[in-house]
């Protein structure tokens, strides 16, 4: 917030509005003192005005702007843990949040439900991030002077390894899936490690079969994981798969239900109905595990972690750690360099 001398001789507050954006108000006075005591009466009007804001007034500005920052997907994200936070909270001013609401809301989530079930962990953790991430919207906006929620603990989760298919288990899935759209696009996810929303949202343009590479970026109606855009090789059995279907495209997505773009729910619905008939053992399976079974049976056959990182567009290596358990056989000339005559 600060004075400008317009050109017409007066005065003007400029402060940045709801959106981020700077807008203007006259101080009617064209001598700087009188202007500046404007500013202060200005400023603390408008700091109260900030005590005033409601949660619920908040989420409806703050989802007005969602359509342009955010997917589909991440906006109904927050409209869910925006309605949890109603919920269990209740419409206070967003003045009034402090650390204890991030507490209740954390304890709330995670009470055993009525039929003993419980919401995981990492689930209460991306909610709570959400949340987070949204104060710290009406922070830029100075509907609150400071995050009350930006130093707070996450839940405790336990080290836990991804899950993946092993190569038996992959080939009694695909046993099991006689749909040919969703039986290639399991093979590309495999083969590939592409995120669903990317293979859902893969278009003909995205592809250079002449050099074998396929491009993920944004796109009006999706948006990739951090707005990042990268390129990724395509192996030879991909290449055959897409090969194949550019002889016969109706549309300008590489992967269709019906002739029309794959929706999100039906592609995880079939998959999971796959994975079932298949009798697989482990319950943790589900269409994101393919992306976890590609870096998986890389690293197991040797690739570097490395490697992986860039293959999956991880930023940073750091995440790229939870398949390292997967090549303790690599370390074994680390340790073979301590030695101990035994006679």
């Amino acid at each position: 917030m600060f004075l400008s001398k317009d050109t017409n001789g007066f005065y003007y507050v400029y402060f940045p509005g709801p959106n981020g954006k700077m807008k203007r108000n006259s101080t009617r006075c064209k001598f700087k003192s009188d202007a500046l005591k404007f500013l202060q009466t200005f400023k603390s009007e408008h700091s109260s005005k900030s005590k005033t804001v409601f949660f619920s007034s908040f989420v409806s500005e703050f989802l007005q702007h969602a359509d342009t920052d955010y997917s589909k997907r991440t906006k109904r994200i927050y409209e869910d843990v925006f309605n949890l936070f109603l919920r269990i909270i209740g419409d206070i001013p967003l003045s009034y949040i402090t650390p204890q609401h991030w507490d209740k809301y954390r304890s709330e989530r995670l009470k055993p439900k009525e039929d003993g079930k419980s919401i995981s962990p990492i689930t209460v953790n991306i909610e709570l991030r959400t949340l987070r991430a949204s104060l710290n919207t009406a922070l830029r906006w100075n509907y609150i002077k400071s995050n009350p929620f930006s130093r707070q603990k996450l839940c405790f989760v336990n080290e836990q390894s991804p899950v993946f298919f092993t190569r038996e288990d992959f080939k009694e899935l695909i046993k099991c899936i006689g749909e040919d759209w969703l039986k290639e696009v399991v093979i590309f996810a495999t083969l590939t490690g592409m995120r669903r929303g990317e293979i859902i949202n893969l278009k003909w343009s995205d592809i250079d079969l002449k050099r074998k590479t396929l491009t993920i970026q944004s796109s009006p109606s999706f948006k990739t994981k951090q707005g990042k855009r990268r390129t990724i090789p395509l192996n030879e059995t991909v290449v055959f798969i897409l090969q194949q279907k550019a002889e016969k495209v109706f549309s300008d997505f590489v992967f269709t239900f019906n002739g029309a773009k794959i929706n999100y729910d039906t592609l995880t619905h079939k998959f999971k109905e796959k994975v079932v008939l298949s009798k697989l053992n482990d319950k943790r399976l589900h269409f994101h595990s393919l992306r976890h079974t590609f870096a998986s049976w890389l690293v197991q056959d040797g690739v570097s972690l490395y490697e992986v990182q860039k293959l999956l567009g991880h930023s940073n290596i750091a995440v790229t750690q939870v398949y390292s358990h997967l090549q303790p056989e690599h370390l074994h000339n680390t340790v073979n360099k301590i030695q101990i005559a035994l006679n």
